[in-house]
């Protein structure tokens, strides 16, 4: 090998990438990036010579090392096959005398606005495409203004990530909401990637691509034509590359086939680039070709297509072309040769290729791989993700190849659609973190407010601004049930209950009643569902302080809460005139006499109808006025008689409401052998009740609930503890309230600092909480010190002052 017959790679190469520089007898020099990668070639076959954080930038070390692997190599080309390497490569090379005519203005393809504005100006009509820079608070202020359809991209990135095509006023909001929050954290660190958005005309027709070789001087070679099977035309929405092909489909028409060829010389020429290579994609409309953009790197795939269907060795081609060597381009027939990628639906784990055995029955299959390993996440273009299972194919003719091709979109490769898919409106990590979650096929409607890593991680989700906002997020959901059938829709969420019974009458899956969602969540209706039975109370809607006065008058101690609300929010105890001073009225709340009595809550699971007790709940809270609870025992120390008042009246109520689905939380008081109901719920209890029930009964109830809905047998959960307890502290400000059980009780502190010294007149203003469990060999201790802890005045009451 004579010296100087070398070429220098920037940062990172793939298989497939560089075998066609050996074989034409080049020395490949790899300057790798430190940074760790899956998609990497085996070092085996090409050890790197030298390793550089490529984080860092340009700077005097980068610019020695490469002077020194210059010196000692004499290499003639400088390589670069990666979109995050382009700009620091054109770096490299002005910073080398002997390598400034290679990589020349590569940068400009880096930002899309300057790439549309220098195609603009070029005499080529092909190359005029309408674009402009937007940010998104303007678009949303613009949105009846605008033309659709149209398409919203980012500025600096690359792979059709976050590109998406808008139809409407509706679809620029969910993109607001959905990938814009993606998109930001997408770049967020990176150094040039950014969240810059463009707005542009929306060309339809199909997706191509070609790849130059520009010598030093400017002369472009031009390769063969490259389909791509887009997302949209598999009937998914995005521009996601599911398929590279070639021969392409316009191969027999000459004069199309040299208008885009034409097309990609003149947007290279219009962009200036020298001694370096390009990828041009192109939309073939009813009008001819239209440019979608360049990148001063290789196509993804695009050496190892070419090679395997025209025996073209692009990457011995860049070298030579920047080497200022001939090409030497062979003259060989075509062989039919794609590679389908496809992406999973939704965000999910990846365990194997599913259906493989089917995959390789389609015709020309030649083999499949991946760039991803088992327990790893994968998921759609949208969020984020680059292509990571490959599987190739070989055909006698391009129709054929595409028709191989196409048959992998109808085929469950993740085994997405053997999962039953179940959608989850509102609530927090617990609705969808639990053992066998990864069973389903979770869609989340969530608000931007309640959305959590976690749920961005493991869900599909559809944001809105509020849960209640059916025409936002129901069109989205009829679509896709369309597409793929929901199994079920729930929700463990007070303000989801409604929505989520709504939707599941429109979609015809299975869903929790509206019926039995309305008469627990209005307290009124609820108090009108007992009125003919033993556990009537007195109870009425209330406008103002006379009408409260009169009831108080006629029926004596009372409380005034909301119709439909939780967490002891806007609770008052009133008995006399003065108790309703300072009540602020607003025709929303009603009156009911107080029940008196032990307070306890009544954990249950409904299953198509079947009730079950799971456990009752001791409560304590501060007392008049408010009541905000201040600790949980579960379950509750009853006598035998009593635990059966409690769960005869609480399942005669489930009937009664026609609860079908899920938990429900029940709360009553019982006074002697006299029990009142408070109020039930159609969702688990909050303050990590749900949890105690865990514990304590082995049964996640929205595991066991989803589960039902769908199905789906879940393996059964071992308990953990004996008893479980939960304790809300009300600490000075400047201090913090010590646990006064042992430490091997306490399970969790979750304190807010932030809140100490503050009053505490509903649950959110609470200043955290201590949660304890015991097994069953210390449950005499335990039971001990939980009393200790219930006559702390700390927890029995509480005074604002």
């Amino acid at each position: 090998m004579m010296k100087g017959n070398a070429c220098l790679i920037i940062g990172n190469v793939r298989e497939g990438e560089y075998e066609g520089l050996l074989a034409d007898g080049v020395e490949v020099l790899l300057l790798a990036d430190t940074k760790p990668t899956a998609k990497i070639a085996d070092a085996a076959r090409l050890r790197p010579v030298a390793r550089y954080d490529f984080s860092q930038g340009y700077g005097e070390e980068l610019r020695r090392l490469v002077a020194a692997l210059h010196m000692e190599y004499a290499f003639t080309s400088v390589l670069n096959f990666r979109e995050s390497y382009v700009a620091i490569s054109e770096q490299i090379c002005q910073g080398h005398p002997a390598l400034q005519h290679l990589q020349r203005y590569v940068t400009r393809t880096l930002d899309k606005l300057q790439q549309r504005a220098r195609f603009n100006a070029s005499t080529n009509s092909d190359l005029h495409v309408v674009s402009r820079r937007v940010t998104m608070e303007a678009l949303l202020q613009q949105a009846d203004t605008l033309i659709w359809p149209c398409v919203l991209k980012p500025a600096s990135l690359y792979s059709s990530l976050f590109v998406k095509c808008l139809h409407s006023a509706q679809d620029l909001a969910r993109y607001a909401l959905e990938e814009w929050p993606e998109l930001q954290a997408y770049v967020a660190g990176k150094s040039r990637e950014t969240s810059e958005l463009l707005l542009e005309e929306y060309l339809s027709g199909s997706n191509h691509s070609i790849d130059c070789a520009i010598t030093p001087d400017g002369e472009i070679t031009t390769f063969p034509i490259v389909d791509v099977i887009a997302g949209v035309d598999i009937q998914r929405p995005d521009f996601h590359h599911f398929a590279r092909y070639s021969p392409s489909t316009l191969q027999s028409h000459e004069e199309t086939v040299a208008r885009c060829h034409r097309l990609a010389r003149d947007a290279v020429a219009a962009l200036g680039l020298r001694g370096t290579f390009a990828h041009v994609e192109f939309i073939l409309t009813t009008a001819g070709p239209r440019i979608l953009e360049v990148g001063a790197r290789p196509g993804g795939s695009r050496i190892y297509v070419i090679r395997q269907a025209w025996g073209i060795e692009m990457d011995a081609c860049y070298h030579r072309a920047l080497s200022g060597q001939p090409l030497n381009l062979p003259d060989t027939p075509a062989s039919a040769f794609g590679i389908a990628t496809p992406f999973a639906r939704h965000n999910i784990v990846w365990q194997t290729l599913q259906h493989e055995e089917q995959i390789r029955r389609i015709a020309g299959f030649q083999q499949w791989y991946a760039w991803v390993t088992p327990g790893e996440t994968i998921g759609p273009v949208g969020n984020g993700f680059q292509n990571y299972v490959y599987i190739e194919f070989r055909r006698p003719d391009t129709a054929a190849l595409r028709e191989s091709l196409l048959q992998v979109a109808q085929i469950d490769v993740y085994g997405e659609r053997r999962r039953p898919a179940v959608i989850v409106v509102g609530g927090r990590d617990s609705s969808i973190n639990w053992p066998g979650s990864e069973e389903f096929d979770m869609t989340l409607i969530q608000t931007p407010a309640q959305l959590t890593p976690y749920q961005r991680q493991h869900a599909d989700v559809l944001l809105t601004e509020r849960l209640d906002d059916l025409a936002h997020w129901l069109p989205v959901l009829q679509e896709r049930h369309r597409q793929r059938p929901f199994s079920a829709i729930v929700s463990f969420n007070e303000l989801g209950l409604m929505p989520a019974a709504l939707a599941g009458e429109q979609l015809g899956i299975c869903h929790n009643p509206r019926r039995s969602v309305a008469q627990s969540r209005d307290k009124l209706l609820f108090r009108q569902l007992l009125a003919d039975g033993p556990w009537a109370l007195p109870a009425s809607r209330v406008h103002d302080r006379a009408q409260a006065l009169a009831f108080v008058q006629r029926y004596g101690a009372s409380i005034i809460k909301p119709i439909a609300g939780s967490g002891s929010q806007g609770i008052y105890a009133v008995n006399t005139e003065q108790d309703l001073r300072d009540i602020p009225f607003d025709g929303n709340q009603q009156i009911e006499v107080f029940a008196r009595g032990d307070e306890f809550s009544v954990e249950t699971l409904s299953l198509d109808g079947a009730h079950r007790i799971l456990g009752i709940t001791r409560k304590y809270t501060t007392g008049a006025p408010h009541y905000v609870e201040t600790g949980h025992d579960f379950p509750a120390l009853l006598s035998p008689e009593d635990e059966r008042r409690i769960a005869e009246a609480v399942l005669w109520l489930l009937q009664a409401l026609g609860h079908r689905w899920g938990p429900a939380h029940t709360e009553v008081k019982l006074d002697g052998q006299h029990l009142q109901f408070i109020e039930t719920q159609t969702r688990f209890g909050g303050d990590q009740i749900w949890e105690m029930v865990w514990g304590v009964t082995g049964i996640h109830q929205a595991a066991a609930t989803i589960a039902a809905m769908a199905k789906v047998t879940l393996p059964a959960t071992p308990a953990a503890y004996q008893r479980m307890a939960i304790r809300f502290p009300i600490a000075a400000e400047g201090g913090e309230p010590p646990s006064p059980l042992p430490a091997g009780w306490l399970l969790r502190a979750g304190l807010q600092p932030e809140k100490f010294g503050r009053p505490v007149r509903c649950s959110s203003e609470r200043h955290g909480y201590w949660l304890f469990g015991c097994q069953a060999s210390d449950e005499t201790a335990f039971l001990a010190a939980l009393a200790d802890m219930n006559v702390n005045p700390q927890f029995s009451e509480y005074s604002d002052e």
